[in-house]
């Protein structure tokens, strides 16, 4: 049986099994992760990495302090070419990812060839006692992905708005900006407010528009 906690610490690094307000530590939660020999862990060690490198919570020179068995490191050390290897199947640039590449030993290197062929021939995957499915695995890590790059996407959208918002707040007044998105969203506006469209709205619309100043605009803002 898991022990919750751990499970509750793992969410906190890409890996949500339960909800937790408790900030992790995540070099003890990786730690722990190996410690578990849990296959379902494993097969998520990819995430966990990468998102404890992401958050920049993750000190790879303190591992060995932390797991002094020297099969537990020798599985953690392995987990680490694990992930290094998918990473590289699936093209996932991780710039921490590459300067750790540059550090490996030969041999490292080339066990992360043999997990690469076992990720392309889809073979299982030893670590220690157990076998691993490849499958899982980059099925696991590219739902990851692919929450991260939604979350990316949700992040650029919300900054346009605020700088499309910022910008019309330069230029139209509360009620000029709100007629105006009224008319650019097919609204119906009402007599009064069709009325100050065409009088000021559109006037201003209309320059702005204009590719002459914004050349001008962009002369002289540099």
């Amino acid at each position: 049986m898991l022990n919750k906690e751990l499970l509750e610490r793992i969410g906190k690094l890409g890996y949500p099994l339960f909800d937790t307000d408790n900030e992790p530590s995540a070099n003890e939660t990786i730690r722990d992760v190996v410690k578990s020999n849990d296959v379902r862990l494993w097969e998520g060690f990819p995430i966990i990495l990468a998102t404890a490198n992401k958050e920049k919570l993750f000190e790879f020179d303190k591992m060995k302090d932390l797991l002094k068995n020297k099969n537990e490191y020798k599985n953690y050390s392995t987990l680490l070419l694990l992930s290094l290897s998918l990473y590289k199947v699936l093209t996932v640039k991780f710039g921490w990812a590459d300067d750790l590449y540059d550090k490996l030993t030969l041999n490292d290197k080339n066990k992360m060839k043999k997990f690469v062929s076992n990720f392309k021939n889809n073979t299982d995957l030893k670590i220690g006692s157990k076998r691993l499915n490849p499958q899982r695995i980059t099925a696991t890590f590219a739902n990851y992905s692919n929450r991260q790059e939604s979350e990316i996407k949700n992040i650029e959208y919300r900054n346009e708005e605020l700088s499309l918002e910022y910008a019309m707040s330069q230029i139209f007044t509360a009620k000029q900006k709100e007629i105006l998105l009224k008319r650019a969203q097919g609204k119906k506006l009402t007599k009064t407010e069709r009325e100050y469209f065409y009088r000021v709205v559109k006037k201003k619309a209309i320059a702005l528009a204009n590719p002459d100043l914004q050349k001008l605009a962009q002369r002289v803002i540099v």
